[in-house]
């Protein structure tokens, strides 16, 4: 029972002890992820317009011309060539993280939803002189 004791008090003394006296972190903390956010009425609206990046990365503009940039969990090998887009919202009125792309016969879960300013732009093609 003194054993119980003496092992709560000492429990207490390392809990009470103050924040200066515990080593500092060495490493940085991670910078804080992007912020997981939905797209309403994904449903009845759908998506406007999609812009692929590779097979891991799709821009989607929803009715209101906001733009997201959803992370796939893997790979969707149609998805850069897809010329349209289904999703599945699993019976939600909203598309978020849950939901998954359909690309052909691929079925592409979404790993990240957060929002976006759009594609990046792609260098200018140069003009070749005649």
């Amino acid at each position: 029972m003194t054993a119980q004791l003496l092992l709560a008090a000492a429990a207490a003394a390392l809990l009470a002890a103050p924040a200066a006296a515990r080593p500092a972190r060495s490493d940085p903390l991670p910078a804080p992820a992007a912020q997981e956010v939905r797209i309403p009425f994904a449903d009845f609206h759908g998506i406007r317009s999609f812009h692929a990046d590779d097979d891991r990365i799709v821009y989607l503009q929803d009715y209101r011309r906001n733009w997201y940039r959803a992370e796939l969990n893997g790979p969707c090998f149609g998805l850069p060539w897809a010329r349209r887009i289904g999703v599945d919202n699993r019976g939600s009125s909203t598309f978020d993280r849950f939901s998954i792309l359909i690309v052909g016969d691929e079925r592409c879960m979404i790993g990240s939803l957060s929002r976006s300013e759009g594609p990046p732009r792609r260098a200018a093609r140069r003009h070749r002189a005649r």
